[in-house]
Protein backbone atom coordinates (compact mmCIF):
# COMPACT_ATOMS: atom_id res chain seq x y z
CA UNK A 1 0.00 0.00 0.00
CA UNK A 2 1.12 3.51 -1.10
CA UNK A 3 1.67 6.14 1.50
CA UNK A 4 1.39 9.77 0.92
CA UNK A 5 2.30 13.13 2.16
CA UNK A 6 0.47 15.63 4.63
CA UNK A 7 1.06 18.92 4.23
CA UNK A 8 0.50 22.20 6.28
CA UNK A 9 1.46 25.39 5.20
CA UNK A 10 2.50 28.33 7.92
CA UNK A 11 2.58 31.55 5.51
CA UNK A 12 3.12 34.10 7.93
CA UNK A 13 6.19 32.12 8.94
CA UNK A 14 7.43 31.09 5.88
CA UNK A 15 7.23 27.03 6.38
CA UNK A 16 5.74 24.15 5.79
CA UNK A 17 5.11 20.86 7.74
CA UNK A 18 5.44 18.25 5.85
CA UNK A 19 4.39 14.53 7.68
CA UNK A 20 5.83 11.31 5.73
CA UNK A 21 5.89 7.90 7.43
CA UNK A 22 4.63 9.76 10.47
CA UNK A 23 7.66 11.36 10.55
CA UNK A 24 7.14 15.16 10.44
CA UNK A 25 9.34 17.77 8.40
CA UNK A 26 9.69 21.53 8.96
CA UNK A 27 11.35 23.32 5.93
CA UNK A 28 10.64 27.02 4.48
CA UNK A 29 7.77 27.06 1.96
CA UNK A 30 10.65 28.24 -0.54
CA UNK A 31 11.72 24.30 -0.23
CA UNK A 32 8.70 23.15 -0.48
CA UNK A 33 7.33 24.57 -3.32
CA UNK A 34 10.83 23.93 -5.06
CA UNK A 35 10.59 20.01 -4.05
CA UNK A 36 7.16 19.01 -6.03
CA UNK A 37 5.90 17.77 -2.94
CA UNK A 38 2.11 18.12 -2.64
CA UNK A 39 -0.96 17.58 -0.31
CA UNK A 40 -1.71 13.50 -1.30
CA UNK A 41 1.17 13.12 -3.18
CA UNK A 42 3.36 9.95 -3.06
CA UNK A 43 6.41 9.39 -0.89
CA UNK A 44 9.51 8.65 -2.64
CA UNK A 45 13.16 8.04 -1.57
CA UNK A 46 14.70 10.94 -3.45
CA UNK A 47 11.78 13.32 -1.76
CA UNK A 48 12.40 11.91 1.36
CA UNK A 49 16.00 13.13 1.00
CA UNK A 50 15.32 16.14 -0.28
CA UNK A 51 13.18 16.91 3.46
CA UNK A 52 15.95 15.72 4.94
CA UNK A 53 18.08 18.20 3.77
CA UNK A 54 15.73 20.77 3.94
CA UNK A 55 14.84 20.41 7.54
CA UNK A 56 18.51 20.56 8.83
CA UNK A 57 18.69 23.29 6.56
CA UNK A 58 15.93 25.32 7.78
CA UNK A 59 17.22 24.32 11.71
CA UNK A 60 20.68 25.87 10.39
CA UNK A 61 19.39 29.05 9.20
CA UNK A 62 17.71 29.70 12.56
CA UNK A 63 20.84 28.78 14.63
CA UNK A 64 22.67 31.57 12.09
CA UNK A 65 19.82 34.10 13.19
CA UNK A 66 20.55 33.38 16.88
CA UNK A 67 23.77 33.83 16.82
CA UNK A 68 23.43 37.25 14.98
CA UNK A 69 21.50 38.70 16.98
CA UNK A 70 23.50 38.59 20.00
CA UNK A 71 26.34 40.47 17.34
CA UNK A 72 27.41 40.50 13.91
CA UNK A 73 29.84 37.37 12.59
CA UNK A 74 31.89 37.53 9.82
CA UNK A 75 31.03 34.62 7.35
CA UNK A 76 33.88 32.62 8.06
CA UNK A 77 33.19 32.93 11.81
CA UNK A 78 29.77 32.35 11.49
CA UNK A 79 30.44 29.33 9.53
CA UNK A 80 32.86 28.24 12.28
CA UNK A 81 30.20 28.53 14.96
CA UNK A 82 27.67 26.39 12.88
CA UNK A 83 30.11 23.59 12.33
CA UNK A 84 30.61 23.28 16.23
CA UNK A 85 27.21 23.10 16.59
CA UNK A 86 27.17 20.22 14.74
CA UNK A 87 25.37 21.23 10.65
CA UNK A 88 26.70 19.55 8.19
CA UNK A 89 29.28 21.22 5.28
CA UNK A 90 25.83 21.05 2.70
CA UNK A 91 23.60 22.90 5.23
CA UNK A 92 26.05 25.96 6.50
CA UNK A 93 27.09 26.12 2.66
CA UNK A 94 23.40 26.80 1.70
CA UNK A 95 22.95 28.87 4.89
CA UNK A 96 25.35 31.46 4.53
CA UNK A 97 25.12 32.05 0.99
CA UNK A 98 21.21 32.78 1.49
CA UNK A 99 22.17 35.45 4.33
CA UNK A 100 24.82 36.93 2.13
CA UNK A 101 22.32 36.99 -0.41
CA UNK A 102 19.72 39.06 1.54
CA UNK A 103 22.55 40.84 3.09
CA UNK A 104 22.45 39.63 6.77
CA UNK A 105 26.50 39.07 6.40
CA UNK A 106 28.56 41.61 5.07
CA UNK A 107 32.03 40.61 5.11
CA UNK A 108 33.47 44.28 3.85
CA UNK A 109 31.66 46.61 5.84
CA UNK A 110 31.64 44.65 9.30
CA UNK A 111 35.60 44.45 8.61
CA UNK A 112 35.96 48.41 7.91
CA UNK A 113 34.21 48.43 11.02
CA UNK A 114 36.53 46.58 12.91
CA UNK A 115 39.51 48.03 11.98
CA UNK A 116 38.58 51.71 12.62
CA UNK A 117 37.32 50.46 16.15
CA UNK A 118 41.04 48.49 16.49
CA UNK A 119 42.85 51.58 15.47
CA UNK A 120 40.43 54.13 17.50
CA UNK A 121 39.72 52.25 20.49
CA UNK A 122 42.15 49.89 21.05
CA UNK A 123 45.10 52.04 19.68
CA UNK A 124 46.54 49.60 17.56
CA UNK A 125 48.96 49.67 14.64
CA UNK A 126 48.16 48.06 10.85
CA UNK A 127 50.07 45.04 11.45
CA UNK A 128 48.19 44.36 14.72
CA UNK A 129 44.43 44.90 13.60
CA UNK A 130 45.35 42.86 10.99
CA UNK A 131 46.36 39.77 13.22
CA UNK A 132 42.70 40.67 14.93
CA UNK A 133 40.89 40.92 12.13
CA UNK A 134 41.84 37.27 10.80
CA UNK A 135 41.27 36.12 14.26
CA UNK A 136 37.17 37.06 13.09
CA UNK A 137 36.93 35.12 10.74
CA UNK A 138 37.76 37.89 7.74
CA UNK A 139 39.98 36.40 4.45
CA UNK A 140 42.75 38.41 3.21
CA UNK A 141 41.36 40.36 0.44
CA UNK A 142 38.26 42.19 2.84
CA UNK A 143 41.22 42.58 5.77
CA UNK A 144 43.81 44.29 2.96
CA UNK A 145 41.15 46.43 1.84
CA UNK A 146 40.07 47.53 5.38
CA UNK A 147 43.13 48.42 6.83
CA UNK A 148 44.47 50.38 3.32
CA UNK A 149 41.46 52.85 3.59
CA UNK A 150 42.40 53.53 7.30
CA UNK A 151 43.83 56.82 8.18
CA UNK A 152 47.64 56.36 9.44
CA UNK A 153 47.97 57.01 13.11
CA UNK A 154 48.83 60.08 14.10
CA UNK A 155 52.71 60.12 15.39
CA UNK A 156 51.42 61.85 18.84
CA UNK A 157 49.02 58.96 19.77
CA UNK A 158 52.15 56.22 19.53
CA UNK A 159 53.76 58.97 21.72
CA UNK A 160 50.89 59.14 24.16
CA UNK A 161 51.22 55.26 25.09
CA UNK A 162 54.78 55.46 25.33
CA UNK A 163 54.18 57.93 28.36
CA UNK A 164 51.34 55.86 30.00
CA UNK A 165 53.18 52.73 29.74
CA UNK A 166 56.74 54.23 30.47
CA UNK A 167 56.60 57.48 32.07
CA UNK A 168 60.26 57.52 33.05
CA UNK A 169 61.14 55.88 30.03
CA UNK A 170 65.22 57.21 29.20
CA UNK A 171 65.56 56.69 25.52
CA UNK A 172 69.36 56.76 26.21
CA UNK A 173 68.99 53.30 28.48
CA UNK A 174 68.82 50.70 25.71
CA UNK A 175 67.21 47.85 27.94
CA UNK A 176 64.52 50.32 28.32
CA UNK A 177 63.93 51.33 25.11
CA UNK A 178 64.33 47.58 23.77
CA UNK A 179 60.73 47.20 26.01
CA UNK A 180 59.57 49.96 24.56
CA UNK A 181 59.63 48.96 20.84
CA UNK A 182 58.61 45.31 22.18
CA UNK A 183 55.76 47.13 23.70
CA UNK A 184 54.37 49.14 20.71
CA UNK A 185 55.51 46.60 18.20
CA UNK A 186 53.19 43.86 19.95
CA UNK A 187 50.53 46.75 19.27
CA UNK A 188 51.13 46.08 15.66
CA UNK A 189 53.21 49.56 15.12
CA UNK A 190 55.74 49.39 12.17
CA UNK A 191 60.04 50.23 12.87
CA UNK A 192 59.58 53.59 11.13
CA UNK A 193 56.10 55.08 13.19
CA UNK A 194 58.19 53.38 16.74
CA UNK A 195 61.53 55.24 16.28
CA UNK A 196 59.77 58.64 15.54
CA UNK A 197 57.28 58.25 18.50
CA UNK A 198 60.66 57.54 20.41
CA UNK A 199 62.48 60.66 18.70
CA UNK A 200 59.36 62.61 20.12
CA UNK A 201 59.30 61.05 23.17
CA UNK A 202 63.35 61.77 23.27
CA UNK A 203 62.89 65.38 22.75
CA UNK A 204 60.17 65.67 25.31
CA UNK A 205 62.40 63.59 27.79
CA UNK A 206 65.49 66.15 26.75
CA UNK A 207 63.45 69.08 27.65
CA UNK A 208 62.44 68.02 31.14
Amino acid sequence: MNAFYSVELFKSEGEALVEAHGVKYRITIADYERSGIVQGGEITEESLEFLTEAEEKLRCIKKAFNYLSYKAHSKRGLGKKLKNAAFSDTAIEKTLFLLEEKGYLDDLTLCKEYAEYFQKRKNYGVMRIKKELYAKGFDKEAIDQATDELDETPEGVITELLFKKFPHLNPEDRQARAKAVSFLTARGFGYDEINNAICAFKSEYEEE
